[in-house]
């Protein structure tokens, strides 16, 4: 999915670069041994490789962390230690925005304290269910970022090592040297 057509225009015309240049300085120092163009080439086509897919990498690690992060499992929530002087009402509310809470984390269905004191299971509202939708649907945007910024990491290594790859592969074909002429002007 492209977010921003503006991002993907210089992502490709900076990938193509890239690409053209670190095959090139591959192809160059293969064919003519280390000198300043070919090395600065290589570099430089190299480091944008390595900044584009670290990019990617650091993005996708960030997105896994804040991920594993926001979605822990509903642990069981201990009551307060003042739970039994608590008015009924009270404890309903409580257990109910506990109930609640663990709906919207995990989608699980917990159970509740009423007013009489009878152990209920937590009903939810449309609203909370519209919520729980929201929190699903961001969650699973996330994790499609997060697989897609992984794949970009990864496609810009497999770019890396085959501009190399083929770079070192056209250095090793031998250039023919230019035909000359087929007579000779001085044999008159």
């Amino acid at each position: 999915m492209i977010e921003s057509w503006v991002d993907f225009v210089f992502s490709v015309i900076g990938g193509a670069a890239a690409f053209l240049c670190l095959f090139d300085g591959t192809r160059r120092l293969c064919a003519n041994g280390v000198h300043g163009k070919a090395v600065l080439m290589t570099v430089l086509a190299a480091g944008i490789c390595a900044l584009y897919g670290g990019f990617a990498y650091w993005k996708y690690s960030d997105l896994k962390a804040t991920l594993s992060m926001n979605q822990r499992k509903a642990a069981a929530v201990q009551p307060p230690a003042n739970w039994n002087r608590l008015s009924p009402e009270k404890k309903e509310v409580l257990s109910l925005a506990r109930a609640r809470r663990a709906f919207m984390e995990s989608g699980t269905l917990a159970s509740y304290v009423d007013r009489g004191g009878e152990t209920r299971t937590f009903a939810p509202t449309q609203d909370d269910v519209t919520r729980r939708e929201r929190v699903v649907t961001y969650y699973a945007r996330a994790e499609y970022s997060a697989r897609s910024s992984l794949a970009e990491a990864l496609l810009w290594l497999i770019i890396a090592l085959v501009a190399v790859l083929f770079g070192i592969l056209m250095s090793l074909e031998k250039v023919r040297a230019p035909a000359g002429p087929t007579g000779e002007l001085g044999d008159a």
